[in-house]
């Protein structure tokens, strides 16, 4: 079973595909219009979010740092008009002012400048605009996962597993994002509207829940040699497993709805 991960950037494509329908179901139940739209997907990574929003009928600006997931991102959205690319950073999108309908962050934000990002979003925003922050997260409910996620701390310097990004600095979360979040939003007048959450399961096979181990967080901030040992003992737990059983995996999908107040 293959448990090496040395291109961090093909790995994601290949294993992090997975944004829920639901999302884009509950942004409809909530009159959020995609179609026509103006959009910034900032940290945009491959394109996954992109790609889904220009289906939707979007028009999106993708900007991503990684020049491997803008590289891997032109090939897998293709010749799709509505979707462009553009290297930069969430706190210097190098996007005009005033421009757009609706910014995403999905997955992203604990990697941003907080108070920067926010002031960047605000100022990309049409007034009235809307900033979508999402993040989606497994939850460790079951044998094989804690059995995994046992390895892993293990295997860590320190023997511990940390938050990824800011998260790991917050003094409270609120509905699974970091209070200090909503401080640097409410100071732009990026007023909250709304958050909405919704839990599901989805089915892995043990090399796909190999693959999403080896892109997340914990895992990456591992030196290599120390990443493959700690894939490897998981690999021979699952290999214990029933390899005819799909593994179930509870999620969570976290979603904050803002609007721009600023004039």
């Amino acid at each position: 079973m293959k448990t090496k991960f040395h291109n961090y950037a093909e790995e994601y494509f290949k294993h992090r595909n997975d944004i829920p329908s639901v999302f884009f179901e509950e942004l409809a139940k909530r009159n959020i219009e995609l179609s026509g739209s103006k959009v910034a997907d900032i940290g945009a990574g491959p394109g996954f979010l992109s790609k889904a929003l220009s289906g939707y009928g979007a028009i999106v600006d993708a900007v991503e740092p990684s020049e491997e997931f803008i590289e891997i991102g032109k090939k897998y959205v293709g010749k799709d008009d509505r979707i462009n690319f553009t290297k930069g950073t969430a706190e210097k999108t190098g996007l005009d002012d005033d421009t757009y309908d609706i910014v995403f962050v999905m997955r992203a934000w604990q990697w941003f400048d907080s108070d920067k990002a926010a002031k960047e979003v605000r100022r990309i925003l049409k007034p009235d605009g809307i900033l979508i922050v999402a993040d989606i997260g497994f939850k460790v409910a079951n044998k094989m996962m804690k059995e995994s996620m046992k390895i892993i701390k293990k295997s860590s310097k320190h023997e511990e597993l940390k938050p990824a990004g800011s998260k790991e600095d917050s003094i409270q979360m609120i509905n699974g994002f970091p209070v200090e979040w909503f401080s640097d939003w409410r100071h732009e007048k990026l007023d909250l509207e709304e958050f909405f959450k919704h839990e599901y399961k989805v089915k892995f096979t043990d090399q796909e829940w190999l693959g999403r181990l080896g892109t997340s967080s914990w895992l990456v901030s591992f030196k290599q040699k120390r990443m493959d040992k700690a894939m490897e003992k998981i690999a021979e737990l699952l290999d214990t497993m029933d390899d005819e059983k799909k593994h179930k995996v509870p999620h969570v999908l976290n979603v904050a709805i803002l609007k721009n107040k600023h004039k």
